[in-house]
């Protein structure tokens, strides 16, 4: 990143967003009249650093793209590890939106690329069919301990309705994807590998814009698979994964699931693990990582030919 690009911190909460910069801070209104007086202070070679906070930051990130803005969007835990490191425990909004400049000033994090209208849409169903379907999940869970009539059968309501909005949702997902002929080309893609299916591939693309374009290293990671040391001295502690896109992952892991049973590649790689001893899980996290730096091998080679 250029030395003399002006990192910006910013907050965001439901009514208001505070920013703070080296010669500039204040609060203005999470509203378009305050999103459109905000940008037209901005100085060419401003990057904007934010958190993620579910819907919050998206029309002020949505506004800064379209006006051609560098702009990064954090993970929280990371900033908020980033502030405990500078000792700064206390935590208000000017506060956050103060850690950010600076995480942004010395972490330097890499823009992010302006997703197109079609993929926004498509996070937004993703999201809600994933927690649609996990609300169904639980009270299916939940359904055989019920002893009230009453509650049976609002419980038995509740999962026919929920079943009703996955499947609107997933007809959304289909008919927004064919809306833009490279995802869709992308999905189609993607589905090819035996345990994907074109809904995989298209939340794999939603939650993942990056696709494509990762390193290995890059795609474990972003993942939550890359397993990292837990060493001191001569004590060599067991290696576990950690961070990464829940969302994503969850995805992943259902198709992995699949994939080691299906998948012909997967199955002998999962299998080949578990003889050499490695637990279930491990075998099967391995198998997560394998069949996602596939996917990213394939949009980034499309010449590349799967084995049949």
């Amino acid at each position: 990143m250029s030395s003399h690009c002006i990192y910006l911190g910013l907050d965001f909460s439901k009514e208001k967003f505070d920013f703070h910069g080296a010669d500039t801070r204040g609060t203005l209104a999470n509203t378009p009249a305050g999103h459109r007086r905000f940008l037209a202070k901005l100085t060419p070679g401003t990057h904007l650093v934010c958190e993620s906070t579910g819907s919050c930051h998206r029309a002020l990130v949505t506004a800064a793209h379209a006006a051609g803005l560098a702009l990064s969007v954090a993970n929280p835990r990371q900033v908020r590890d980033f502030a405990n490191g500078l000792g700064r425990r206390a935590k208000t909004d000017p506060i956050d939106a103060q850690s950010l400049y600076d995480f942004g000033r010395l972490a330097q994090p890499k823009a992010d690329l302006a997703p197109s209208p079609t993929q926004m849409a498509l996070q937004e169903l993703v999201v809600a069919r994933q927690q649609a379907v996990l609300e169904r999940s639980t009270l299916l869970v939940q359904a055989p301990h019920h002893r009230v009539a009453l509650i049976v059968s609002l419980q038995r309501a509740r999962i026919v309705l929920l079943t009703r909005h996955i499947a609107k949702l997933e007809a959304a997902l289909t008919a927004t994807l064919a809306q833009e002929e490279s995802l869709a080309a992308q999905a189609a893609r993607l589905a090819q590998v035996k345990g994907v299916g074109l809904l995989t591939a298209t939340t794999a693309l939603a939650l993942c814009p990056e696709l494509g374009t990762l390193t290995r290293g890059q795609a474990a990671s972003l993942l939550g698979v890359a397993p990292f040391n837990h060493d001191s001295g001569p004590l060599q502690g067991q290696r576990h994964i950690a961070g990464g896109r829940y969302r994503l992952r969850c995805a992943i892991y259902m198709a992995a699931l699949s994939a080691v049973r299906s998948n012909p590649l997967l199955r002998a790689f999962y299998q080949k693990l578990r003889a050499r001893g490695k637990a279930a899980k491990v075998a099967l996290t391995a198998a997560m990582r394998k069949l996602f730096l596939l996917l990213n091998h394939l949009l980034k080679n499309p010449n590349f030919v799967l084995a049949s």
